[in-house]
Order: structure tokens, then sequence, then C-alpha cells
């Protein structure tokens, strides 16, 4: 299993690293991954072997080496963490998330009712990730033409969990993202799937599927395909596909879910839940400062005196040692627009290799296109052939004014190439 995965990471690019053991605070980047709710896996190297730990949700399942000389870190799916390493954890019907959506929180003031009126607007039908980073927890709601239909957190589930979720929304360091489905996609997600078998080859997985749908007529069989960054979806009924999204054909694994009963949806009123004026967590520490501080671990706020963070207890002054491009590597992460857009600038100027990888999992994951922006402008300055590569994926971005600003830095970069 170790062989097998080792020849896959050539495949992809770690979010972090590989960076050698005397550039990095290891006790600091477990923190700051833990506090993120990161869902991946570390690569501890030496001359002698290489050692493998997966993290699930930010937290770490087995021990860290007592010997290594470089550390990477992969971001990952849940699922085939579980299945690769074999965690005694059930899989779960996994979220895609193809298709972000963007809503400027400025233009409604920050206003929890007026964010939930939003997204009744554009009758969006999707789920809204709420990730808190103080509570260290997620929290889903699920949206149909823009009504709330449902809700998840790790305790809870409907009333209980849209509650809790935006009781988070108000009072916490709260990253949220917003990704649009279509309807027969929420459906299966909401209707609590139960899986039936998994298998590593996709011909014998799929035969399995027709028959299933065969024998169970009337009743949905999922078939979904795990790779070690995205999931597919391949949905049969009656022995036929009758949907399928983003579906990998050479996916490391494929998972069966027999779906029984479609859930009747019952729709939640967040106005019930939300108190008359609440807004969305402001991010300063002292409203008579312009200045916001915060731990770099867990990024809650802090008062510019804490020498400790009060929420994770994290050492702050640690951070004032780590190397400058250490910081900003970690700084992709802070949960303010403004200040990932400024360490993104800054990382393109400082021509940072190493925060390329994370560069390319954002420009893929993330919807705001002013953040887009400031990518393709970051890319635009930097020499690297992989950031070259990247902006001519982002010419190509659903997003008419992310891939003109791309063509427009790539046509320049061209000419300034003729000229040399």
């Amino acid at each position: 299993m170790r062989k097998e995965l080792s020849e896959l990471l050539k495949k992809y690019k770690p979010a972090f690293g590989p960076i050698h053991r005397e550039a990095v605070n290891l006790s600091w980047v477990i923190e700051i991954h833990s506090s993120s709710l990161q869902t991946g896996f570390y690569v501890f190297q030496s001359l002698e072997q290489t050692h493998f730990l997966p993290t699930v949700n930010g937290a770490l399942w087995g021990k860290i080496p007592e010997y290594f000389e470089m550390l990477s870190f992969y971001k990952s799916t849940r699922n085939f963490l579980i299945h690769h390493f074999q965690l005694s954890v059930s899989p779960e019907i996994p979220l895609c998330k193809e298709e972000p959506i963007w809503i400027n929180l400025e233009s409604i003031s920050f206003n929890v009712k007026e964010f939930f009126r939003k997204l009744e607007e554009f009758a969006i039908t999707g789920f809204v990730e709420v990730e808190d980073r103080v509570q260290r927890e997620r929290g889903y709601i699920f949206l149909q033409n823009g009504l709330i239909v449902d809700a998840r957190t790790e305790q809870h589930k409907g009333r209980e969990a849209i509650k809790q979720i935006i009781t988070n929304l108000s009072e916490n360091v709260c990253l949220i993202s917003i990704y649009q489905l279509e309807d027969i996609v929420l459906s299966f997600l909401l209707s609590d799937p139960k899986m039936v078998s998994t298998s590593q080859k996709l011909e014998d997985v799929q035969d399995f599927c027709q028959e299933l749908s065969k024998r169970h007529m009337g009743h949905l069989v999922l078939l979904v395909s795990v790779s070690m960054q995205d999931y597919g979806y391949r949905m049969f009924m009656d022995g036929h596909v009758i949907y399928q999204s983003a579906f990998d054909e050479e996916a490391c694994v494929f998972e069966v879910y027999l779906i029984n009963q479609i859930k009747q949806f019952d729709i939640l009123k967040p106005d019930d839940y939300i108190q008359e004026g609440s807004k969305i967590k402001i991010f300063k520490s002292n409203e008579e400062s312009d200045i916001i501080y915060f731990c770099p671990a867990c990024w809650s706020v802090v008062s510019e005196k804490d020498n400790l963070c009060p929420n994770c207890g994290y050492d702050i002054t640690d951070f004032h040692k780590m190397p400058y491009e250490y910081k900003l590597l970690m700084g992709l992460e802070h949960p303010v627009l403004e200040m990932r857009i400024n360490v993104i600038h800054t990382v393109g100027i400082k021509n940072l290799a190493s925060a390329l990888p994370q560069l390319e999992y954002m420009a893929s994951k993330e919807s705001n296109p002013m953040l887009l922006l400031a990518i393709v402008d970051a890319l635009g300055k930097m020499s690297h052939v992989e950031a070259l590569e990247l902006l001519r994926k982002l010419s190509y971005h659903p997003y008419p004014i992310v891939r003109s600003r791309a063509r427009y830095i790539l046509d320049r970069k061209l000419i300034k190439e003729k000229k040399l």
C-alpha cells in the first residue's frame, strides 16, 4: 500500500513542502492544519524510509516519526484516506465541490439575514459550507432553489444544526464557501444512502451496479469514484445510467451506495434562529483600533498584548522566529480575504516557487473573482515554468474577467520574451 501511494504521488503536487526539518516548526504546521480542519496526509522522508501520516478534519491518525529530514503535506479526499490507510471510520457520502458560487458579503454589510435572503434571491440549489476556525468544526446548510431544506454538523442534523451554524457565523471567525448542485445530486446526498460495496476495478463494480439496480427496481444505485483529490458520481436506475458528474474512470477506489427512498424535504426558516441585526463575524480585536490581530495557528482574533493564544494556547512568539517565506505559505490560509490577497501579491513579488501548489489548489477551488485575479497577477510576476502552465489553465477559466486577464498577461510575457 505504501509503494502504491508513493507511485500515486508522482501525479500530484504537495500543498506544502517539501521542506527541510530544520526550516520548519513542526508543531506549528500541525496546529495550522488542525485549526483549518485539513484533510490529507503528511509525508516524512529520510534516506532510510518514507513515513505517511493521515489527518482527517485536522485530527492526526498515528504518531509523528522521531526522525525525518524532509516534510510534505498533500491535501486529499476523506474517503481516499479511509481506504488507503484502512482507518477505522466509515466512508461518508462525499460532497462534490465542482461549481463554487461567490457572494460579496460586503455588499450586504455582513448581515446574517441578508446573507440568507441573497441565497434565496439567487435560487441556489446546493450547499453552504461554514468552517468555524474557533470551534474547529464544519457545518453544512443545504439549499433547494434558495430555501433551506437541511443542515448538518458533526453532532446535529436539521433544526439543531442550522441553529448552531448561525450562532457560529455571528460569534466566531468562520470561512464561508457556497457550492451549486443539481437537484438530483442534492436528493441523494440527503437521503442517507447505504454503502454496499467497494472495489478498485471499475469493470467489476459497474456490472455490480447494473445488476443491483435491476434487482431493486425503482431504487437508485450510486457509484462514486474516489481519487486522491476529487469525487465523481454515476447513478443507476433499473440497470441504466441516469446521471453522471465529474466521474473518474481511473480513480483509485469505487464505492457503491444503495438509496432506498428519496428524502422529502422540509423547509427550514433561518429567520427563526437569527437575532435582529446579527452580523457575520467582524474581524476586530478592539473596536477602537483599525488593526486586527490573529493567532497564526487557529486564526482566532487575539489582543496585541497576547503572547499565548487564549483559544488554542499557541505561543505566538514562536511565529516571529519563522522564516519569512514560511510565514507567507501559512498566510495563504488566512480567514480574511484581503489578507489572503495581500499574501498572494507578496508571493508573486518574491517569486516563491514553494507557493505554486497551493496557488494551483486555490485557483481550482476558489470562487471569489478578486482573489482569482490576484492569483493571475501573482503568476504573471513569477518566472517559474509551473507558473506559466497555471496561467495557461486560468486563460480558460469559466469567469470571463479571469480568463481575459490571464490571456492579457500571457500575451505580455510572450512579447517580452520575443524582445529578449
